[in-house]
């Protein structure tokens, strides 16, 4: 009885592909909401992403250049609260999955909050998950 409850709780204990990408989703999303945009950087696939921010659109730059884009964009906003809303596996190879994130937030001179989605796009490269696309709609 002993082997079979332990066989049991390493299964429970181990983490799938799903939750290990839920929370790569968490941290970007935490990272989002303090503003670290060197943070965000460091989730960013070496080769370059996809930076679609409302009013510009920027195809494969460096993460260098996302988190300086990044920065530029959230210094128009307090913090506000992110949340996961959404995480879905899409398969492939690399393995390829997505993040939803809704974003609350104030604007200058508006009294209602502003509430942006974000879709972030995600690939498994050697043993991790990097961000290969970030897109914000207003």
């Amino acid at each position: 009885m002993t082997f079979a409850m332990a066989a049991l709780a390493s299964l429970l204990l181990w983490a799938g592909p799903q939750s290990v990408l839920e929370g790569e989703a968490v941290k970007f999303s935490d990272a989002w909401g303090r503003k670290e945009v060197q943070e965000l950087g460091r989730m960013m696939a070496q080769d370059g992403i996809r930076l679609h921010l409302p009013g510009e659109a920027h195809h494969l730059i460096s993460p260098r250049q996302a988190q300086a884009a990044l920065g530029t964009f959230l210094e128009r906003y307090p913090a506000g609260e992110p949340h996961v809303t959404r995480v879905t596996l899409a398969g492939g190879e690399p393995a390829r999955g997505f993040a939803e994130i809704q974003w609350e937030t104030g604007s200058p001179g508006v009294s209602e909050p502003v509430i942006f989605t974000l879709f972030v796009a995600y690939a498994q490269l050697s043993e991790s998950w990097s961000v290969t696309e970030i897109r914000v709609l207003y």
